[in-house]
């Protein structure tokens, strides 16, 4: 078939039908069920290998009342897999209860001690997910035992020297990838399968009611976009929109996610860094009870806790993330090497796997990063970019391995520190010989679609997005225009790191386009002509007004400029930043910042009093009360991320003053004393304690978050679970504002203009 038959039967832009038929939509048929759910024929679940065995010992197990023992992974693959099992077999009456390892003690996986514990408390079925298909001498312990070992997993499966399959001597296996290749089964991971499972216990039966958190688990593994993962991921969205459990709902709160229009980008920046979050410095127990709690108030307090956990991971994950690169400036030889590879004794071994998908994005090579802290085993994760199976590259120098496992995009592994140089130049060796042997990668723009300028409109965007959700085996588009010359620049962002370009063609179009990380990048001349290489989506602001155009390179008269990666984070970075937190005691350090600007353009929030230094001209204001001004100047130390973002959303400033100059009082009882002092005037006003314009009133006095008001009131009414509410939700302020102290100015701004987005997106 055609683009344009395609186009015409589907009513398609014909560039989307291109894509479609590039994709292998090649058919009407197909294609609807690309981008429709409800036109895609789902797969039995009993094609799954050895399904109908475990769904015989499961179902036994139910009837005879046997302990059914889920064990897990920590990461929210595994956390959502473990919560989909522990609901779906409650619901069918199992005696069921789950473990995951301790991140901080064992590596993913079984382990002999869990064995032999879950043995001796009485455990008659061990059903695994996301794990076990590599774990020979615990699951052969556990049969010895008397424990029926079900596993479910994705990971790739063991080989002999010979290539031979090797399966641990479990009573089933449930893996896709025991499947042949291009069966529609085969991209599941953990969560998926685990889904499937809970099907053919149903005999086939979709569980809508499970597909919210089988969403989180699919775009969180960044699996492959395509068929059977595809669809579910379709469903799990429109489910996600309009969940109602508890947990979930908490936690996009917290995040500020809308979930009436949660997408893909949602789920992989602001909620599955989250529940990561706790299996990475706590414990992923935090995650699945949020995911299955059916207690708002308990919702709250979990989602407060996690996202305190959440705060100290970007703490220190920017930390390891600026060593990496501070290193790889330092020595041209490990920048230049086919493969990343870095140690330090000081990063943490749960970090350093997000880490490492950050130097992945920055230097388009496949990194790994060890933690070798002295007298142990070093711990290593690995990322990957397409065409380079890390585990395979990883799994070649087993002989100085201690473990290994993962799959062709991530992987993990255990290693001497003395064999780490021996094991980079092993790999280094290894990809770099895959790479010669592959065909030479084609630059984006021979990749990318070419479009006329004056072609580009809010409908083509939207039509575009229809594509998505996006992700591994379905990127987003990459579209071409040549012959441009650039009108004008601006600088945007933080200290002006990133750069809009307005481009324009032969016939006067002229159209904004970002260029994000490009402070440094030469500029060309306004005589130079253009060819630029870009993605096109709807307006993150407003899906009526021009799409947003963001430019990934750049030729100028033929020189090949290509703009640093970006993410959805950097969408509302638009800041001139002053960071004077380190000279908050330094009043005339302030006052020669703000004698730079018109005193009328001036605008400081703080809850405390008008000093009087400040040009009458310039306004004082609470939180509650600012307005439109240029320059932002935020003098106490933020409780929270939603109060810097509701400080920019309300000002809309070109330049952001950070002073914190504030020493809150976050403890309990003092928060409660002022805020009840607080109600008794509201009430003798006659004020709505439900009016979230006196909640933001009362919040900008106290300088505490709105949702700490509102458990505050709700505690006054006579619930006495608020009071566990407020002590963590105090504790995740303290948190913050510790954070807001430390944290680099761009990235604290940066998460409240993402968050800003959020919500402009929403209303």
């Amino acid at each position: 078939m055609t683009p344009q038959e395609l186009a015409a039967a589907l009513h398609l832009h014909p560039l989307v039908a291109e894509l479609l038929i590039e994709r292998g939509c090649d058919t009407v048929a197909a294609a609807q069920a690309f981008l429709d759910p409800d036109h895609y024929a789902p797969t039995s679940p009993f094609e799954l290998p050895d399904v109908d065995r475990a769904v015989a010992i499961l179902r036994q197990a139910i009837r005879t009342g046997a302990l059914i023992r889920i064990w897990g992974d920590f990461d929210v693959d595994g956390q959502t897999a473990v919560s989909v099992l522990l609901l779906g077999l409650g619901a069918l009456g199992a005696r069921v209860d789950y473990t995951i390892p301790n991140r901080q003690t064992h590596s993913h996986g079984l382990h002999l001690d869990g064995i032999r514990k879950a043995h001796a408390e009485g455990v008659a079925v061990l059903l695994t997910c996301d794990c076990g298909v590599a774990d020979f001498e615990a699951v052969a312990l556990a049969q010895s035992l008397g424990i029926s070992v079900v596993i479910t997993d994705h990971h790739e499966l063991a080989r002999s020297e010979a290539g031979e399959i090797r399966l641990p001597n479990a009573s089933a296996v449930v893996n896709p990838n025991r499947l042949p290749e291009g069966h529609p089964l085969r991209p599941l991971p953990g969560v998926g399968v685990a889904y499937k499972l809970v099907e053919a216990l149903r005999d086939g039966r979709e569980q809508p009611e499970l597909l919210d958190l089988v969403a989180l688990g699919i775009v969180a593994d960044v699996a492959w976009q395509r068929d059977e993962a595809r669809y579910l991921l379709q469903r799990g969205l429109r489910y996600l929109r309009q969940t109602q459990r508890p947990g979930v709902r908490a936690l996009a709160r917290s995040a500020g996610v809308n979930l009436a229009e949660v997408n893909e980008d949602d789920i992989g920046f602001q909620l599955a860094p989250r529940l990561n979050a706790a299996g990475r410095l706590s414990t992923a127990d935090l995650s699945v009870e949020l995911l299955t709690t059916t207690d708002e108030a308990r919702a709250a307090v979990l989602a407060s806790q996690i996202e305190t956990l959440n705060l100290e991971r970007q703490r220190l994950q920017h930390s390891i993330e600026q060593e990496a690169f501070d290193r790889l400036r330092r020595d041209p030889v490990l920048a230049r090497s086919a493969v990343i590879v870095l140690d330090d004794p000081r990063w943490h071994p749960s970090l350093i796997g997000v880490a490492a998908s950050t130097v992945v994005s920055r230097t388009e090579k496949p990194a790994i990063l060890i933690s070798t802290p002295p007298g142990q085993l070093a711990r290593a994760s690995a990322r990957s970019v397409p065409g380079i199976d890390i585990y395979a590259a990883i799994a070649a120098q087993r002989a100085l391995l201690e473990s290994v496992g993962g799959h062709p995009m991530a992987a993990g592994f255990s290693i001497r520190p003395e064999h780490i140089p021996a094991f980079r130049e092993g790999i280094a060796r290894y990809v770099g010989e895959r790479l010669r042997q592959q065909p030479s990668s084609p630059r984006a723009e021979s990749a990318a679609r070419p479009l006329a300028w004056r072609e580009i409109s809010a409908r083509l965007a939207e039509q575009l997005e229809r594509l998505a959700p996006f992700g591994h085996g379905n990127p987003r588009p990459l579209l071409r225009t040549e012959g441009l010359r650039l009108a004008r620049v601006e600088r945007i962002g933080l200290d002006g790191q990133h750069r809009a370009l307005f481009l324009t063609d032969v016939e006067g179009t002229v159209r904004r386009a970002m260029w994000w990380r490009s402070a440094e990048q030469p500029l060309p001349s306004s005589d130079a002509v253009l060819s630029v290489t870009y993605t096109l989506r709807p307006d993150p602001l407003s899906r009526a007004a021009e799409p947003q155009i963001v430019i990934r390179t750049l030729d100028a008269d033929g020189v090949h400029l290509r703009a640093a990666n970006g993410s959805q984070a950097v969408l509302a970075a638009r800041f001139m930043i002053h960071d004077l937190r380190r000279s908050c005691g330094d009043l005339a350090a302030i006052q020669r910042v703000l004698d730079k600007y018109p005193p009328e353009a001036i605008q400081v929030c703080s809850r405390l009093e008008r000093p009087h230094w400040l040009h009458p001209s310039a306004r004082w204001q609470t939180l509650a009360q600012l307005s439109c001004a240029s320059v932002l100047v935020l003098w106490d130390t933020p409780p929270g991320v939603e109060a810097v973002a509701q400080a920019l959303q309300q000002t809309d400033p070109q330049t952001v003053v950070l002073v914190f100059a504030t020493d809150e009082e976050d403890q309990p009882s003092t928060v409660v004393e002022h805020v009840l002092g607080m109600l008794k005037v509201a009430l003798r006003r006659g004020d709505d304690l439900d009016d979230d314009r006196v909640i933001a009133r009362m919040a900008a006095r106290v300088n505490q978050r709105q949702d700490t008001i509102r458990a505050c009131i709700r505690w006054y009414r006579g619930e006495t679970s608020q009071q566990e509410v407020i002590r963590h939700l105090l504790v995740e302020t303290r948190a913050y504002r510790r954070y807001a102290r430390e944290a680099p100015a761009e990235d604290l701004l940066r998460v409240a203009a993402s968050a800003l987005v959020e919500h402009s997106c929403s209303a």
